[in-house]
């Protein structure tokens, strides 16, 4: 059996102390946080009620970025108990070796995975979006646009540039050019561009300059469909004016953003032969974050298998809380430098698992 009596025991201790750990951890986060939002309440729109409302809706992110050291310090208190009330020396005693135990422990780990995966991939990126419309729309501020020359936007020959960025998405200064080998085909400026209820982009107060060998004709139009409006002679398909997935990282961090929608930013960048290099670490961060339950559970059983008897939660506490902060530091920093100095972004992001996965069987080996 894969669940066997051993797994689900041992997988309840760690899951109950877990998740206790997860929960404790995000709730005073989640004060801290809610603190700091004060600062911001009166302007605006910006209430107490929506400053808690925002705080809600950043839990599930805070929840993804904690879960690693949580389940280390959960897996040092719960296996910790175990091996304080000697259970884990009866285990031994009745013919179950390290072996077996750890095996229990990362069948834990795969549980765990899930419900970082699932948080990671489904709650979270809805979650953080919510609240930064929440908070952008309350405080009545725009999406701020790297430079000072706003967004721009490549498709071809095609360039787009966006001054404006509301917190609903809707566009301000919106111009178009459109080149055909290194020549001018059409200029297009919008003073604005919302999407409709089938999200497609409409372009309204629109002067639309179109070059070509009879010389240069300016067209006045009040509102168009974007498709409309640059449709091809042949009926193929048109990109849209901006992406979804464009937007969306304005107001959230990549770290933010599931992984489908980081290989969607991923491929528009690639095929326009843009950088794509941080949006690729990030993508390959969450791929390879799940891993990192099943290391840090690694991490924690040298500690147990060294000394069953000695040390008290207190220390086991401090050591799960030190080896958290390092590992959330440690792996910030790895992947920035690597990503600096030219390394490929799947080994920037597996490096730190790596490492911290080296000094868990190396501890392994030594306490068993």
């Amino acid at each position: 059996m894969i669940f066997g009596t051993l797994d689900r025991y041992i997988g309840r201790s760690i899951l109950v102390t877990t998740l206790l750990v997860i929960v404790t951890l995000v709730a005073l986060a989640s004060v801290f946080a809610f603190v700091g939002e004060l600062d911001d309440v009166g302007k605006g729109s910006y209430s107490v009620a929506l400053a808690a409302q925002y705080v809600l809706l950043t839990v599930p992110s805070k929840a993804y970025l904690l879960f690693a050291p949580a389940v280390l310090l959960g897996s040092l208190l719960g296996l910790g108990a175990l091996a304080a009330n000697s259970e884990l020396t009866v285990m031994r005693a009745a013919g179950i070796s390290n072996g077996r135990i750890i095996r229990a422990v990362l069948v834990t780990g795969v549980a765990l995975m899930a419900l970082v995966t699932l948080i990671g991939e489904s709650v979270m990126p809805r979650a953080e979006q919510m609240a930064e419309e929440l908070r952008l729309t309350a405080l009545e501020k725009r999406l701020s646009v790297k430079g000072g020359n706003g967004l721009w936007v490549r498709s071809g020959g095609r360039y787009v540039n966006v001054a404006t960025v509301m917190p609903d998405f809707t566009l301000l200064d919106v111009s178009v050019h459109d080149f055909d080998d290194n020549a001018l085909v059409s200029a297009l400026v919008a003073a604005r561009a919302r999407r409709d209820a089938r999200g497609e982009w409409v372009l309204e107060d629109i002067r639309l300059t179109s070059v070509d060998a009879r010389g240069t004709r300016v067209e006045r139009i009040a509102s168009r469909p974007w498709q409309a409006l640059v449709a091809r002679e042949d009926g193929g398909s048109v990109p849209a004016l901006v992406s979804a997935d464009v937007l969306k990282s304005l107001s959230i961090s990549p770290e933010s953003l599931s992984a489908r929608d980081l290989a969607g930013q991923v491929r528009y960048l690639r095929e326009n032969a843009l950088d794509s290099r941080r949006i690729e670490l990030a993508l390959w961060v969450k791929l390879t974050s799940p891993l990192a339950t099943l290391v840090m559970l690694m991490l924690s059983l040298p500690f147990v298998f060294a000394s069953q008897r000695a040390g008290g939660a207190g220390q086991k506490i401090f050591v799960g809380i030190l080896l958290g902060i390092v590992y959330v530091l440690l792996n910030r920093l790895l992947t920035q430098l690597a990503l600096a100095n030219g390394v490929a972004p799947p080994l920037a992001a597996v490096l730190p698992l790596l490492l911290f996965l080296g000094i868990a069987l190396i501890g392994i080996r030594r306490s068993a």
